[in-house]
C-alpha cells in the first residue's frame, strides 16, 4: 500500500516531559507550569506536550519547553522512560522524560511566561516541589527520577558547571553539589577537591639540573585571579572550569567528582 504500513494492534501516544534545574547563585530550583485544560486544570506539572510525527522526543522536549516557557538553548540529558499504563486519563500515553539545566546568567534573564496550553509557569525551591504530592500525572515521580539521575551523573561528569556561569565562587560550586546530593561537605576537603594541590613538579628528564615549576596535580578549576567585589568580609576567589585539565585526568583515570 504506497510503502505504508497499517497495524492491527493498538498504539500508545508518546510525550516528552522536561525537568528543568535552575541554580540562581543561591539555591537550586525547579521550573514547573500551571495546566489550562483537563485533565489536571490549574495543576502545577512539568513543561512537555505530545510528539510530533515528524520530530525526535528530544525535539519535542525543547519545542515543548519553549513553548510553554519561552526557554531554549539549555543543557538537557535524557533520564528514562515512564510507561505505567494508567499514569494519563487520557488513554495509553507513554512519555520520555529530561532534565534540563539553567545558569544564573540564563535563570535572571530568562522571562518565564505560560504560553501554549498552560497559564502561568515560575520557578520553585527544590524542597518544596519534593514536598508537594499535587503535581499533575506522574511528574513527582519524574522529578524524583530526575534528581536520582542528576546524582548518579555529577559524580562522573562535570555537569555541575552547567549551573553556573563561566566565572562563579567555590561557595557557589558546592552550594550546587550539595543541592543535588542533599548532603553538606566540609569546605576544606571539597576546596582541594576542585582546586586541587600546588606542588613541585620534577625536572625534564635527561636534563643537566632539575627544572622546578608550579603545577596543579589534582584540581579542575582555574583561579581567574579576580574576587568577588563589594563584599564587606574577605573577597570570595572566582574561579572557572578547566575542562582541557578535566579531560586529560578523566583519560588517565585520576579523577571523578565523587566525594
Amino acid at each position: 500500500m504506497d510503502g505504508k504500513f497499517i497495524y492491527d494492534h493498538p498504539r500508545a501516544a508518546l510525550t516528552s516531559d522536561c525537568v528543568v534545574f535552575g541554580f540562581d547563585g543561591d539555591n537550586l530550583n525547579i521550573l514547573l507550569v500551571q495546566r489550562g485544560v483537563e485533565p489536571f486544570k490549574e495543576s502545577w506539572a512539568l513543561p512537555g506536550g505530545f510528539l510530533k510525527m515528524d520530530e525526535t522526543t528530544e525535539e519535542c522536549a525543547e519545542r515543548e519547553l519553549e513553548e510553554e516557557t519561552g526557554i531554549s538553548g539549555v543543557f538537557m540529558r535524557q533520564i528514562r522512560t515512564f510507561s505505567t499504563p494508567d499514569r494519563d486519563p487520557r488513554g495509553r500515553v507513554i512519555t520520555i522524560a529530561y532534565y534540563a539545566l539553567m545558569n544564573p546568567h540564563h535563570f535572571s534573564r530568562v522571562s518565564v511566561r505560560g504560553g501554549d496550553d498552560v497559564t502561568d509557569a515560575g520557578w520553585f525551591p527544590i524542597e518544596s516541589v519534593l514536598a508537594d504530592t499535587s503535581l499533575a500525572f506522574d511528574h513527582h515521580e519524574i522529578i524524583e527520577a530526575a534528581i536520582e539521575k542528576l546524582r548518579q551523573e555529577i559524580r562522573h561528569y562535570p555537569i555541575a558547571f552547567e549551573l553556573l556561569d563561566t566565572y562563579f565562587t567555590i561557595k557557589q560550586l558546592q552550594t550546587v553539589y550539595e543541592s543535588i546530593l542533599n548532603t553538606k561537605f566540609d569546605r576544606g576537603n571539597f576546596h582541594k577537591k576542585m582546586v586541587g594541590r600546588t606542588e613541585n613538579a620534577a625536572g625534564e628528564e635527561g636534563g643537566t639540573k632539575p627544572r622546578k615549576e608550579q603545577r596543579k596535580n589534582t584540581g579542575v578549576l582555574i583561579d581567574s585571579g579576580e574576587v568577588v567585589s563589594g563584599v564587606k568580609h574577605k573577597p570570595a576567589k572566582i574561579y572557572s572550569f578547566d575542562r582541557t585539565r578535566f579531560n586529560q585526568l578523566v583519560n588517565n583515570a585520576d579523577f571523578t567528582f565523587d566525594f
